[in-house]
């Protein structure tokens, strides 16, 4: 346990150090929620607010989570020289699971602030946006590790992760629906038990392959 918290310091004060990386998120997210909002302008529909929401958090996480990577080959290397590929992948998780959540809390304030969500059930959409993040996270580890050392790029990457980002997704737009509409809530369970589900496959996929792939 002690390794994989020094691999998220580790990741914590490289990402630290890229202050031209953080500001290029924030950009991006603030332009991209902004530009929705100019979109939106007189449309009090709920359901497409929490449309263009989940579009967003796609595109946000893809952009933060691309560099995770990305040309850090040797630098993974001579990591593996001092722990195994298990605890390093568990440490990205972990690490990558909280940076994009921050990313996608930031997302959803702007969104708040700029579009609104009328009514809302606040808990029952950022348990929503929770699950939702970590399986994103999770799926787009392993995507672009497999991707990175396939040497596929972005391409290689939508291809892996489509599958598993589809119900992903849709499964996160019921639940969220469920609480922009202001009714009645029950039978949310469901759906919340399957994001579970999807969140601890995904992660568990990556856990198990990564290994195979980096020793290659």
């Amino acid at each position: 346990m002690n390794q994989v918290l020094a691999i998220i310091q580790r990741e914590l004060r490289h990402e630290l150090r890229s202050r031209k990386a953080w500001l290029a998120i924030m950009l991006y997210t603030g332009s991209t929620v902004y530009i929705s909002y100019l979109g939106l302008q007189g449309n009090t529909d709920s359901a497409a607010h929490n449309a263009v929401f989940w579009l967003l958090i796609i595109f946000i996480s893809m952009f933060a989570t691309s560099g995770s990577f990305a040309g850090r080959e040797s630098e993974m290397f001579y990591i593996y020289t001092l722990v195994s590929p298990g605890r390093f992948i568990l440490a990205r998780l972990i690490y990558n699971g909280l940076f994009l959540l921050s990313v996608s809390l930031l997302a959803f304030i702007c969104f708040q602030f700029f579009v609104g969500f009328n009514d809302t059930n606040l808990l029952l959409f950022l348990t929503a946006l929770l699950l939702t993040v970590w399986g994103i996270s999770s799926l787009l580890t392993m995507s672009f590790s497999i991707a990175s050392k396939g040497g596929g790029g972005f391409t290689l990457m939508a291809i892996i992760s489509f599958p598993l980002l589809v119900p992903l997704l849709i499964t996160a737009q019921h639940l969220s629906e469920m609480a922009v509409n202001g009714s009645d809530v029950t039978g949310y369970g469901g759906y919340v038990a399957a994001l579970l589900a999807l969140d601890a496959m995904i992660a568990a996929l990556c856990y198990l392959l990564f290994p195979y792939l980096w020793r290659d």
